[in-house]
């Protein structure tokens, strides 16, 4: 019971004070200020765009791929690597197939569709990352 007392004071001193406390509401142009601020901010801090693989490591990468490649033709082995040798030519004689595509054909009308088609994509992907890039950079 004393428990349920405590519980009914404090609500009720809940209730005495936010009746108190007068509403605020925010000006009629409060949307129209916080637009302003927004747009005063540089875009560039907003919408900074990095690449997944920096510049660094590009040159990493292609170090990588420069350095083995001049290993591998200077005709080099490791003689701690070693690698068994595979002989594929009696599996890849055992597969066969015969006039796969033989009963295949494609109109001309298809044809121009899909190269009509291939062009608008290449096209519409040069258009949006323009749209986009502009819009992104102002």
């Amino acid at each position: 019971m004393g428990e349920n007392k405590h519980i009914e004071v404090l609500d009720a001193f809940a209730k005495k004070y936010i009746k108190e406390i007068s509403e605020e509401t925010p000006s009629v142009d409060f949307t129209a200020n916080l637009m302003d601020v927004l747009l005063k901010e540089e875009k560039s801090e907003i919408y900074k765009a990095t690449p997944l693989i920096s510049k660094k490591g590009w040159f990493i990468l292609i170090g990588i791929l420069v350095t083995s490649i001049l290993y591998v033709s200077r005709g080099t082995s490791l003689t701690w690597v070693k690698m068994p040798k595979l002989n594929l030519d009696g599996y890849f004689s055992k597969i066969q197939i015969s006039n796969l595509f033989d009963g295949i054909t494609v109109s001309n009308t298809m044809l121009y569709a899909s190269f009509f088609f291939t062009i608008m994509i290449f096209v519409q992907i040069h258009y949006l990352k323009n749209h986009f890039t502009k819009n992104l950079n102002l």
